[in-house]
Formats: structure tokens, sequence, C-alpha cells
């Protein structure tokens, strides 16, 4: 949060401010009340205390690095050609953009005493589980129960995989809404950052998961197949992940911030009307509570979006454009085009002895995707406060276009992996400063300026809903790649197009970012 200075003087700075305002609350919540319950939500967290609440965001990314390295396989296995495999790929975000911000609505408005976040992310994180049960076992369940032809396998390895991917991507913008919630708001871009950084600790942790020949080591007797251990060593994290965020602090149930303002979280807008107050200016001194909106109300925010929500959730299409086909189908580009293997080629086959070594590959590759990430995420927020969020954005987005472009034209297994560590860049980038930008907005209660001052809105939106079309977004982009990328591989006769399509969108979301709203940023 910027420090300041108000303009009478010898006023106290925005800091002092908000530290009165929290230690009021604190103290408040600690000793008045005779309870800790809610106390931490008006103190600085420790950063142990963030990664414990960020690790469902580690199960997250090691769930979507096995998805994304082993689904595509999985299906080609079966007997799919790439045009139905590629397809099998949209049921996920049809259900996303039905259903995800039905769930991100729900969760603003309700009244558990356990919170309005946490009961809907066990919930989630349940589907999740059982779904990574299913997915590498489609086969097995549908030979079970009888139903043995290719059409069904291909259906229950589906159903696995939508309730997973649905369930991970309405967990990615909830976690990080709940985050933000019971942090201060000098601590949410510290947690976003955190998040970031684990995050991609999981998710290199997930590639190499499938780097790893698990059947040629002991422990592989225990299991029926490569991709089986992978999952199964996924499943374990996302549990950890899961029962640590869930047990790390808990919320302020909506009914208790509707009848005690001193135990509503400080927000920006609170923090603004404080410093009013303390100048003297006319207002309504009424500490207010966070906005809840009912799911008509979001569809009438979404289509009433303001312009400045429309670019950034453009921008954000375009990026994830760009990410999924390098996401979904990198590793049967680098079996297929880097090593020149064949899925359905016939067992002990040199072709499919090169596939499985381009599989194993393409995830360490992904695997070092993830740690740059990771890595740069430790300095994307002073890059943001040294050169401001606009060139970081451009450059992040321009980072896998670069990247992208490289790998198309030269097959080489170290432009690969360098290329890779450029898409970290980006994926570090379009995970935090869309999120960051949301909470500047619904922090100022703005999505306008006119002669550089912002213009307060009137139009009531929920900050939860809002995180979630990040998501929606993402599921929406998700749809187009799985319905379009198959039947572009088959007409081109080459998976180098994955490459091509990816670069191209990564340079229009670039283009995209440029004019998005900062607001000093």
């Amino acid at each position: 949060m910027e420090d300041t200075k108000v303009a009478v003087a010898g006023a106290p700075s925005d800091e002092d401010v908000l530290e009165g305002m929290l230690s009021r609350r604190f103290l408040y919540a600690q000793r008045v009340l005779g309870s800790s319950t809610y106390h931490h939500t008006f103190r600085t967290k420790t950063r142990w205390e963030l990664v414990r609440l960020s690790l469902l965001i580690v199960g997250i990314e090691c769930t979507y690095a096995t998805e994304t390295a082993f689904v595509a396989p999985i299906l080609l296995a079966i007997g799919l050609p790439h045009t139905i495999m590629t397809m099998m790929w949209a049921m996920p975000p049809i259900v996303g953009v039905l259903f995800v911000p039905i769930v991100a609505s729900a969760s603003d408005r309700l009244r558990a005493s356990w919170g309005r976040r946490r009961p809907v992310l066990l919930a989630l994180g349940i589907a999740m589980l059982l779904g990574m049960m299913l997915l590498p076992h489609g086969r097995a369940v549908g030979e079970a129960i009888g139903l043995r032809s290719v059409a069904w396998v291909a259906t229950l390895t589906t159903i696995g995989l939508t309730t997973t991917d649905f369930s991970a991507e309405a967990s990615n913008g909830l976690c990080r809404t709940y985050a933000m919630e019971v942090c201060t708001i000098r601590d949410q871009a510290r947690v976003l950052s955190t998040m970031m950084l684990i995050g991609g600790l999981g998710g290199a942790m997930g590639y190499l998961f499938g780097s790893v020949d698990w059947m040629s080591l002991p422990i592989g007797s225990y299991f029926d197949s490569n991709e089986s251990a992978v999952f199964s060593a996924n499943w374990l994290v996302l549990l950890v992940g899961l029962l640590s965020t869930l047990t790390s602090f808990p919320e302020i149930p909506l009914p208790v911030q509707e009848r005690d303002e001193l135990l509503r979280p400080v927000t920006h807008r609170m923090l603004q009307n404080e410093l009013k107050r303390l100048r003297g200016d006319a207002h309504d001194t009424q500490t207010e509570l966070a906005e809840s909106i009912g799911f008509r109300q979001f569809l009438r925010n979404t289509v009433r979006m303001p312009r400045s929500m429309k670019i950034l959730c453009a921008t954000q299409f375009l990026s994830h454009m760009g990410y999924l086909p390098y996401c979904l189908y990198f590793t049967d580009f680098v079996a297929s085009a880097v090593y020149g293997g064949d899925s359905q080629a016939p067992k002990n086959s040199a072709e499919l002895a090169r596939y499985d070594e381009g599989i194993r590959f393409a995830c360490f590759g992904m695997a070092l995707f993830a740690a740059g990430a990771s890595l740069y995420s430790l300095v994307i927020e002073r890059l943001i406060e040294r050169l401001g969020a606009r060139p970081v954005y451009v450059g992040g987005l321009m980072a896998h276009c670069v990247g992208m472009l490289a790998m198309g034209l030269l097959h080489h297994r170290a432009v690969v992996l360098l290329c890779c560590c450029l898409t970290g860049i980006m994926y570090a980038t379009i995970y935090s400063i869309p999120f960051l930008l949301i909470s500047h907005y619904h922090s100022k209660n703005s999505f306008a300026m006119v002669d550089g001052k912002c213009v307060e809105s009137t139009e009531p939106r929920g900050f939860g809903a809002d995180v979630s079309m990040m998501s929606s977004v993402l599921c929406l982009a998700q749809l187009i790649v799985s319905l379009v990328m198959g039947a572009l591989i088959d007409a081109a006769g080459t998976t180098t197009v994955i490459i091509v399509a990816a670069c191209g969108c990564s340079l229009l979301a670039a283009c995209s970012a440029l004019t998005v709203l900062y607001m000093d940023l």
C-alpha cells in the first residue's frame, strides 16, 4: 500500500492511521470480547503463516501439473485421435463457465459460522480428491463395471478430468480471496507473492513426479502404471495442502460482521473514510461492510462491466489463450516433434520408447517452468514498485511470446528448456498482477479515472465474484483452445502449430495490457 502523506500539515500518514485502526480492532477482538478467535485478521502475518495459508495452492498447482502432463498421453493411449482428445478438454471449461460464477456468488453470501470461503473450499477440495482418484483409472473402473469400449473409458476419464479441473479452477480464485480477506491490506501483496512462490514449487513438484520412471523403482510394484503412481503422489500433496489451509485462520462470519463494525476487516475504502474524518471532510462515518451481492446482481455486473474490468478480462483471456496451448499439449509436442515419438505405436517399439522419453523430458522442462515462475514471484513485487505494473505486465507476456517463437523455430532440447523458464515469467505475471489490480479497484471503490482522479463507483460489485471472473475467463479460453487446437494439429499435420498459436495470442495479450487501467500501481 502506498505510504502517501496527508496534505494537512502535522497530520498522521496513511500508515499511521492504518496502524491505529488495526490496533483498535485487534485489542477489541482480543480483550473486549475475551476471545482470540478473530484478532489475527487485524495483525501482520509472519512469512510462515502466509505459507501455511497458501499451501492449498501448492496442491492445486501440483494437480494442474499432473493433469497437463498426463491427460493428453492418457487419452491418446486409449486410442483417441488428436481432434477428439483435445475436445475432451472442453468439458471442464464448459462446466466452469456455467458454475464458477454461481459458486463464487454463493460464497460471497454464505452465512455459515465457519465463514464464507472455507466451507466452499472444503467441498471443492473433496471433489478434487475424488476426481484425482478416477482420472488415471478410467480403464480399470470401466472394466470393473463392464464398460470396456473406448467410448466408455474415455467418458469415465473425462468425468474425472472435469471434476478435478472445475474444482481446481473454482478453488484457485476462492483460495486467493480467502487469503486476502484474513490478512490486513498491507499483507495482501505479500500473500499473493507467497502463493505464487510456493505455488510454483508445487507445480515443479508435480512435473518432477512425472519425470520419474516410477515403475523402475521398488515402490512401482504397488501401482498399475507410471501414471497411477504420479497421481497418487499428487493426491497426498493435495490432501496435506487442503488440511493446512482450512485449519490456518478462522474467518469472521458474515453475520458477525453485520452485527459489529469493529469486527469488519479494514479495507482501503475504510482507511480513506477515516482519513477524511481526520481532515474534517463531510462524509458518512459509518464503517462499511464488504459488498455481498447475489447471482442476479452478479449477472448484471457482468453485462454492465466497467471498461477497466472489460479490458482486464480481455487481457487475461488472451493471456490464457497464449498459455493454455503450451500448458495442455506441451508434453505431446515435445514427445512427437522434438523426440519423434508416437503415442499409438506398438508396445516395445522404438517410437513408443522415444515418446515416453519425450514425456519425461517435457515434464522436466515444465518443472523448470514452474520453478522459474516461483523464483520470478520473489522479485515481481519489487519490480512493480520500481518500474510500475504496466511494464512488468507487458514484459511478462512478451517473455512467453519470444519463448514460444524460439521453440517453434528451433526444435532443440536446450531451447525447449530455456523457453520453459520464460513461460514461468509469464505465468507468475498473469496470476499476480490481475488480482492485485482487482484488489486495487475495490480498495478505492473505483473502476475509472478522470483527469488523473479516481471516480467512485455507485454500482455494488462483490470482490470474490470479480476475482472468480478471472477463473471464468480461463474456462472460456480453455473451451476455445480445446475445440480448435485438435483440428489445427490434424490440419497442419504437426504439433508445432500449438507453439505458433501460443506465440500469437501472447503478442495480442501484451498489446491489450498496454491499455489496462493501473491507477498508479
